[in-house]
């Protein structure tokens, strides 16, 4: 599949579909990590910001190694057909997407893949918005090394931030993500 073309007709379709402010919408894709093009694994740090939004890690407690967010090159072998990605390296880590500015937003879109490619992975999406209401969305992945599209519900608007955690790295096996879809 390809990537770049699905980003481009989700947006067309989150357009069409009534988004407001249509050129505010963003595909988070992490093309920019650089070490990543010829690294399997590499440029770990606590946040990643791009086109306004920031990513956040925070280990489990209790963690021993925490690493941090993980670029995913296309040479890891689980990468099917990926471009680069990234991970929240460690055990039970969350990951938390949230506005630069503050600002409400968003989410329609993230591709997940099982970061080893053995086993399902469930991943669960909390979304706290602005007036402080919160918003799941749960999703089991197939267990195949390759790449699911999440799709999130119209609820996923209005939001002040959106958290997920990492597999516990013994029953729920860990995920990388991709093309983070905002607006």
């Amino acid at each position: 599949m390809n990537f770049r073309f699905a980003i481009r007709a989700l947006l067309v379709a989150a357009t069409v579909a009534g988004a407001q402010h249509a050129h505010a919408l963003a595909a988070l894709d992490f093309q920019d990590m650089t070490c990543a093009k010829t690294q399997a694994l590499c440029g770990a740090a606590q946040t990643y910001s791009a086109k306004g939004f920031t990513l956040q890690y925070a280990p489990a407690a209790g963690e021993q190694y925490p690493v941090g967010l993980t670029a995913v090159g296309k040479s890891w072998q689980y990468n099917v057909n990926g471009s680069i990605a990234l991970t929240a390296n460690s055990c039970s880590a969350t990951t938390t997407l949230t506005n630069n500015k503050g600002a409400a937003f968003a989410m329609f879109a993230i591709d997940l893949a099982e970061m080893n490619g053995d086993s399902p992975s469930s991943v669960t999406f909390v979304g706290t918005k602005v007036d402080g209401s919160k918003v799941t969305k749960s999703v089991q992945l197939d267990g195949k090394a390759g790449w699911q599209r999440v799709v999130m519900p119209s609820a996923f608007s209005s939001l002040k931030s959106v958290t997920w955690t990492q597999g516990d790295c013994s029953t729920n096996k860990p995920h990388m993500f991709d093309n983070i879809v905002v607006n």
